[in-house]
């Protein structure tokens, strides 16, 4: 698969203080592209990077084979659909929205017509056509911004927390519409998202970002809170995880899930984390099979299909989740 975006030791400040530092990175053509992260990690600052927004204090920037420069960035911004996660609507209705962009790029009336009534149909929105653009829910309004960037046919579709704050139907809907751009019109699309489940559903990479650096690693179990030097714990606020490592200012700790092994009885073993938990979700793949267990947090464990036709786990049964220290990395 070729690479679209080829990004090397890129280097972005804030106020003097490195926020993106030394940031190296890869994006295939044509997939659908996942960046998770918590607050503060610098996915948005990541996104206005990839829609040329931004230029890096340092580093470069290859897209589609060529590198990128102040003097010609300009030329491939056209090329990227970025929809951030508070979107702009213009005042006017749901079709006046779609339209603007193509007046501003010249385009006739009729084939305006033609365009408008394409993507509302593409986006199930045609019986708002008439309705002001600031009575929509939270799901149609993020439909409209989708509407309004893609009738412009960009090649890469970017978007910042696009499912955030909606129900459950309009995710689904969300979801479809994502595959349906980049399966059958051969978008490259970008997202970023706090929910690891989400990513994992329709994204053919993933990617974690934290604290400014980007790892190839899925980060599925990662999770945020205080680490105790003087007993060697980390804090969620969930959940006390014990380290084997010490690192001072440590605010990260991910959990391998290949390393959890699962038990229906208490393991009398070594492992010094232990915890008992309800499985919620269960996706069994070619190759192993993944389990989301409740146990205050949301961890997430790869079993071989071995071991689970032993166990007999089915959705809501109860589980021990058994880890060492010493498969744990804190940061």
């Amino acid at each position: 698969m070729k690479n679209l975006y080829k990004l090397k030791n890129i280097v972005f400040n804030y106020d003097n203080n490195s926020f993106i530092n030394d940031l190296n990175l890869e994006i295939a053509e044509s997939e659908i592209t996942s960046v998770i992260g918590p607050n503060g990690s610098g996915k948005t600052t990541l996104l206005n990077i990839l829609s040329f927004l931004n230029f890096p204090f340092s580093g470069s920037i290859f897209f589609n084979d060529t590198e990128l420069k102040e003097d010609n960035i300009k030329r491939f911004r056209n090329k990227i659909g970025y929809v951030q996660q508070n979107p702009y609507l213009f005042r006017g209705t749901v079709y006046k929205n779609i339209e603007i962009g193509l007046k501003l790029n010249n385009i006739n009336s009729q084939k305006r017509v033609y365009k408008i009534k394409k993507i509302l149909s593409l986006l199930k929105i045609e019986h708002l056509t008439d309705r002001p653009a600031n009575s929509l829910s939270s799901g149609e309004a993020r439909k409209l911004a989708l509407g309004q960037i893609i009738v412009l046919n960009p090649s890469v579709l970017i978007m910042d927390e696009p499912f955030s704050n909606l129900d459950k139907n309009s995710v689904t809907e969300l979801e479809e519409l994502i595959i349906f751009l980049n399966k059958e019109l051969n978008k490259t699309v970008i997202f970023t998202t706090h929910d690891k489940i989400q990513a994992q559903k329709i994204s053919s990479s993933i990617f974690s970002l934290i604290k400014g650096r980007v790892f190839s690693n899925h980060f599925v179990n990662l999770y945020k809170g205080k680490f105790d030097e003087s007993v060697n714990r980390f804090d969620t606020g969930k959940q006390l995880i014990s380290i084997y490592e010490s690192k001072k200012n440590a605010e990260y700790v991910f959990i391998d899930p290949k390393q959890i092994v699962l038990s229906l009885e208490e393991l009398d073993c070594s492992m010094q984390n232990r915890f008992h938990g309800r499985v919620i979700e269960i996706s069994e793949g070619d190759y192993n099979v993944k389990l989301n267990i409740d146990i205050g947090e949301n961890i997430q464990a790869i079993i071989t299909h071995q071991a689970f036709n032993e166990l007999k786990l089915s959705i809501n049964m109860y589980v021990w989740v058994s880890f060492k220290s010493a498969s744990i990395m804190i940061f």
